[in-house]
């Protein structure tokens, strides 16, 4: 079982590291970004979402912990949009992946979610990311759009 608490400020900067790296990297792998773009246009979106960091309102940054040992073993960054509750980020950290901690997040998540009034929850998946493909569906995440593309020979 796992426990979301708030995340505290001296876990923030290393969590956004984190973000801005592999959020670069998931741009480049898909085609979108080149590698000299990567960071900085991930950076530039991630500072557009949170003006104000950790305190931007309504983004709420919960640390995944194992129940049984306290365990930090992932991190959670929503927001509460008039779209609905929006998951930017889903982490778990690479010791604990494949264990069930994802989903037991997403399950908690949701509970929050709509206590901070969300009526429905939404994210983004790359294509390649089967696994987390896999799992939303697994909760009753339906598809909405796939955007598609293909490389060219020269």
């Amino acid at each position: 079982m796992v426990r979301l608490v708030p995340m505290v400020a001296t876990e923030f900067g290393p969590f956004l590291d984190q973000l801005i790296r592999s959020y670069a990297e998931e741009n480049i792998r898909a085609g979108l970004w080149s590698e000299e773009e990567g960071l900085v246009e991930a950076r530039k979106q991630i500072q557009a979402l949170l003006p104000a960091g950790r305190e931007t309102p309504n983004h709420f940054f919960l640390t995944i912990l194992s129940d049984a040992a306290e365990e930090k073993v992932g991190a959670i960054w929503f927001a509460v949009e008039p779209r609905g509750g929006f998951v930017y980020d889903l982490l778990i950290l690479e010791p604990f992946r494949r264990r069930g901690y994802a989903e037991q997040a997403m399950v908690l998540l949701e509970r929050i979610a709509r206590e901070k009034g969300a009526r429905k929850l939404l994210l983004q998946v790359f294509g390649d990311n089967e696994g987390a493909r896999k799992l939303y569906s697994k909760l009753g995440y339906a598809e909405r759009a796939i955007a598609m593309s293909k490389t060219l020979a020269p």
